[in-house]
C-alpha cells in the first residue's frame, strides 16, 4: 500500500494542531480557532513551500555539448 505525502502531511497537521490545542488553551472556543489556524497554516505552508521548490531543478544540471 502506498501512501501520499500530501495525506501524510495533512495526518501530521491534525495531530499537531489538536495536541498543541489541547495543551495551549483552556477555552473551548478558543483550542478550536488554535487548532484551525494551525491546521491550516501548517497543510497551507506546506503546499506554499512545495509549489516554490517545484521552479527548482530537481537533479543535478546537465552538461553541455
Amino acid at each position: 500500500m502506498q501512501v501520499s505525502h500530501f495525506l501524510l502531511m495533512v495526518h501530521y497537521a491534525l495531530l499537531v494542531a489538536a495536541f498543541f490545542a489541547l495543551l495551549w488553551k483552556r477555552a473551548r472556543a478558543a483550542r478550536i480557532r488554535l487548532f484551525l489556524q494551525l491546521f491550516f497554516g501548517l497543510v497551507g505552508g506546506g503546499l506554499a513551500l512545495a509549489w516554490l521548490m517545484y521552479f527548482f531543478p530537481s537533479g543535478p544540471p546537465t552538461p553541455f555539448p
